[in-house]
């Protein structure tokens, strides 16, 4: 069983579809099919079930599926690290995190960064949807992606970052804000400003209320976050908001985070990328990531993969 074998067999598996497998391996349709005639005899089992409405994987090609694709990002890997031995430590990295709304809680990590890494660029980009980032991660069209979801990640390098409070907020003259424990009663019947429906944070947010045991009375809607965090400093609303967020206004006092008695809502947030992808460069990156402090975040353990 050859590297190249598996690396056919994994794009019919991905596509399922001969032709289409072909036209990205830049084979003949009937070269495809021998390759994997020759590995199904190899192995002693069909790897595909093929019947009028197309292909799909037996039993014994799942599992070839899930190994091989270990495999080839090994193999992938290694001839990445060695190729990179003789290099200098620089180049781009692209980031992708759900931003959209509030901004990128990432700035401060990034100046602190390119003080130690001159010679390396980190692009941010934002993505409405979790789901975007981790297509485009697999697809190699992002390097490094931040998800706080849990999601069919199958193929990726999968690490725990850290994970971030989503905070009740309200203005400082709130009649709620002095208080030190509030109870879910105090909760009912308040005005809330949220996000749009489909927002990532609306999402947290939903969740929390949901646990909770609540249903916020929300008087408006948007997708601003500047304008959710002015309306709450100034118009006596209260909203959910993530820490990263809302910092600014916690330390000049224009806002105050209300504790829910027995109550803290924290959302998770993983690292993933594609193991064939990582090079030196990104190994520093991710690094760094790993063992700096992002504000409004709660590190994970520090380990490097």
């Amino acid at each position: 069983m050859e590297l190249w074998q598996l690396r056919t067999f994994s794009v019919v598996a991905r596509n399922l579809h001969f032709t289409r497998a072909a036209e990205e391996l830049n084979l003949s349709q009937p070269a495809v099919s021998h390759q994997i005639k020759l590995l199904e005899t190899e192995i002693g089992e069909p790897l595909f079930l093929r019947e009028k409405e197309g292909i799909s994987l037996t039993k014994a090609g799942h599992t070839m599926y899930e190994h091989a694709g270990k495999i080839l990002d090994i193999a992938d890997e290694m001839r990445l690290e060695i190729s990179d031995n003789e290099k200098k430590t620089k180049g781009k990295i692209t980031l992708a995190v759900v931003s959209r709304g509030l901004g990128n809680p990432f700035p401060k990590f990034y100046k602190r960064f390119k003080e130690t890494c001159q010679d390396i660029e980190i692009v941010f980009q934002s993505e409405y949807k979790i789901e975007n980032i981790v297509e485009k991660v697999r697809n190699g069209n992002i390097d490094i992606g931040v998800v706080t979801q849990d999601l069919d990640l199958t193929g990726l390098v999968v690490m725990p970052f850290g994970e971030f409070e989503i905070l009740l907020v309200a203005g400082k003259n709130h009649h709620l804000a002095n208080k030190r424990d509030i109870t879910i009663d105090d909760l009912q019947g308040q005005d809330w400003i949220t996000f749009e429906s489909g927002n990532r944070i609306r999402l947290s947010s939903r969740e929390y209320v949901t646990k909770l045991g609540i249903v916020p009375k929300s008087l408006y809607e948007t997708n601003d976050g500047s304008l959710i965090r002015t309306m709450v400093a100034h118009d006596n609303k209260i909203s959910l908001l993530p820490e990263w967020g809302i910092l600014e206004e916690l330390q000049e006092g224009k806002v105050v985070s209300i504790k829910v008695k027995d109550f803290q809502f924290m959302v998770p947030v993983n690292l993933i990328w594609k193991a064939s992808r990582r090079t030196k460069t990104m190994s520093v990156v991710l690094t760094y990531l790993l063992e700096s402090r992002v504000e409004g975040f709660k590190s994970a353990s520090k380990q490097t993969s």
